[in-house]
């Protein structure tokens, strides 16, 4: 709870929505579910900004505090026994702070949920909402009652609280600079935790079927919704970020066109065999350009992006509202249909500037396909990387060998037999054969005079590429996206018990 990992481009309606879907029973029906949301947005003063963005550093949204009541109510809507809260006030001011003790407080006397939380430096307003408390020191308890229980106990051990002063923060104070023995003496004098029987026994907390009041400790629960519910729910929120964050929108559809457009305008009827001009290289080239930047388009923002959401899913993972795998389902489900506009959107401009020969269905379909590759391996990394530094950092260990086992700089079968089989592994490598093949073939080249058609059979030839292997390239490649898938959906799941 000190951080409020929140999806920023949803409203705290959506937030708790989506939690109250995935984590209520599934019999329950949606229109109760709905009205147990709203009676939540009313009891915790949100009704105001309720369909405001929650927001970030890059999109303007709602404040802390109702960052924090967003945050307890996608947890309170779950009409839980047991709640534990670690710093709810943590980086707020004093009103806010109070503001937001006071609804919870309320909820626990109303609702029936038990509250514990731990705080530092609460106000005294906060500070005196608790009915009971705890004092601890090095690990072990040194007070445990209410708040008046504290004054009179520190009072009768002659370490009154003066009047002008904040109990809490004297409390805190005599705990952290009295020395042992005056602490073992308190110890002694203060009622605590150890001498009551069981705190759950004595304060008659509520049982929960999720928790063990008297060990702390969490029974596993598995998520409500079934797997189709889990995956639509988070693919919807996986669309409502796309669309609604408007910087990420221009940057994955705008970039792209306008970069591929500079490219197509630098290698401008480089394909236009007719032309005095023409270069067989120089068409290659063009085109070579084309792969590279859909690789690096379609898996340098993937890369970051498990890690960068890392946070988020941790929590909901944690508290069973969804499942590794229709979490990652759904973010495949909004990334295909993305990259290939993007890939239509790339072909639209450079195809006829560039005056490529081939299909342009093909040339879509593979850069396509392609991308899908290149972007899987990079989600294989992002599951693997602790965090967003370690992936970028990882960035050239994914790019390099791609560009150098591609047949580029080097043809494939000039390297040392004992590294070749890297190739196999680089989707860039079986994207570009195709790409050949589409612009290059006997089939396109037909009608071309013969210099130029010679010099396209010649890059068949030294790259190594066999005619009648389409269907295998388009093989591999589909292959490679889902063994990567495969594995990258196994790292998140391990990295995701291993962290619990």
């Amino acid at each position: 709870m000190q951080q409020d990992l929140l999806t920023p481009t949803q409203t705290p309606r959506e937030a708790i929505l989506f939690s109250a879907m995935l984590r209520l029973p599934a019999e329950v029906p949606f229109a109760e579910k709905a009205e147990l949301v709203e009676k939540m947005l009313d009891d915790l003063g949100l009704m105001d900004c309720a369909d405001t963005l929650i927001g970030d550093e890059m999109i303007r949204g709602i404040s802390g505090g109702e960052k924090k009541r967003t945050s307890i109510g996608i947890e309170l809507v779950m009409r839980p026994k047991l709640i534990f809260l670690d710093e709810p006030t943590s980086g707020l001011d004093a009103f806010a702070a109070h503001v937001i003790m006071k609804k919870v407080a309320g909820l626990a006397h109303s609702g029936g949920c038990n509250v514990l939380t731990t705080i530092h430096q609460p106000s005294s307003e906060v500070f005196h909402s608790f009915d009971k408390i705890m004092l601890l020191r090095k690990g072990e308890a040194l007070f445990f009652g209410t708040p008046p229980q504290l004054s009179k106990g520190l009072a009768a051990c002659g370490l009154a609280c003066p009047g002008e002063f904040n109990l809490a923060d004297h409390a805190l104070f005599i705990v952290q600079s009295e020395a042992d023995e005056k602490i073992a003496q308190l110890r002694t004098s203060l009622p605590t935790a150890a001498s009551s029987t069981s705190l759950a026994a004595d304060e008659g907390l509520a049982s929960d079927s999720g928790h063990d009041v008297r060990t702390g400790m969490a029974v596993e629960q598995k998520a409500s919704a079934g797997f189709t519910v889990q995956a639509v729910q988070l693919a919807k929120r996986e669309l409502q970020g796309l669309w609604r964050n408007k910087p990420g929108f221009i940057a994955t559809f705008l970039v792209p066109t306008v970069l591929n457009l500079f490219f197509a305008l630098i290698f401008f009827q480089v394909g236009d065999t007719t032309l005095g001009t023409y270069e067989t290289m120089s068409h290659f080239g063009g085109m070579t350009q084309i792969a590279i930047g859909g690789m690096f388009g379609s898996a340098q923002p993937l890369l970051l992006r498990f890690p960068l959401d890392r946070g988020i899913f941790l929590r909901e993972y944690a508290t069973s509202t969804y499942g590794a795998v229709p979490y990652f389902l759904s973010k495949s489900l909004v990334e295909l249909p993305t990259l290939f506009v993007i890939s239509c959107l790339v072909y639209l401009v450079s195809y006829w500037l560039m005056a490529f020969n081939g299909s342009w269905l093909i040339f879509v379909l593979v850069y396509w396909i392609a991308g899908l590759a290149a972007a899987s391996t990079a989600l294989l990394v992002g599951c693997l990387v602790p965090n967003a530094e370690v992936a970028q950092q990882a960035a050239p260990a994914l790019f390099v060998p791609q560009l150098l086992f591609a047949g580029f700089f080097i043809r494939t079968a000039q390297i040392p037999e004992w590294l070749s089989w890297v190739q196999y592994l680089c989707g860039l490598k079986y994207g570009m054969n195709l790409f050949i093949l589409n612009e290059f073939g006997e089939g396109t080249t037909a009608g071309w005079e013969e210099g130029p058609r010679k010099a396209a059979k010649a890059i068949v030839d030294n790259n190594d590429i066999d005619p009648d292997s389409w269907w295998v390239y388009l093989l591999i490649l589909l292959v490679l996206i889902c063994a990567f898938r495969l594995l990258a959906i196994l790292a998140l799941a391990k990295r995701a018990e291993a962290f619990f």
